[in-house]
């Protein structure tokens, strides 16, 4: 029973994790610079392109594309989550996967995507924890 609910609620942390970071980066777009030092930042992140294997890019462009996969695999969790059977295996899957995620976000990010990474792979490991044999 528990094992059913923590599976779920694991696929509602995963969902939601994907929205919200979704919806940050899109109201990140409307933030103005403050000063002359992150205006100069935000031209070089967005305005200086480079010729990366016959496109030109930004490495603003890169780092939405990673933010937007980040959402998107988010979302392809909570999908999965929410439609597997609830098991062992598919619950290790997921909760491995958050795990390696946790790592970075430990190291590169800050605190809200650490928060719901942790609290995902929680309910994951909790789930294959508790999941009889």
């Amino acid at each position: 029973m528990w094992s059913y609910k923590l599976f779920r609620i694991g696929a509602l942390v995963s969902a939601l994790n994907g929205i919200l970071h979704l919806f940050g980066h899109f109201a990140g777009k409307e933030a103005k610079p403050v000063n002359s030092v992150a205006f100069q930042l935000h031209e070089l992140m967005y305005r200086y392109k480079e010729n990366y294997m016959g496109t030109m890019r930004t490495q603003g462009d890169f780092f939405d594309g990673m933010s937007l996969s980040y959402s998107v695999f988010m979302l392809t969790l909570a999908a999965l989550g929410f439609t597997l059977r609830v098991e062992r295996k598919p619950a290790i899957i997921i909760a491995a996967a958050l795990a390696a995620l946790l790592a970075i976000s430990l190291t590169y990010w800050f605190v809200m995507p650490t928060v719901f990474l942790a609290a995902g792979m929680l309910c994951y490991a909790g789930s294959a924890y508790l999941e009889k044999k």
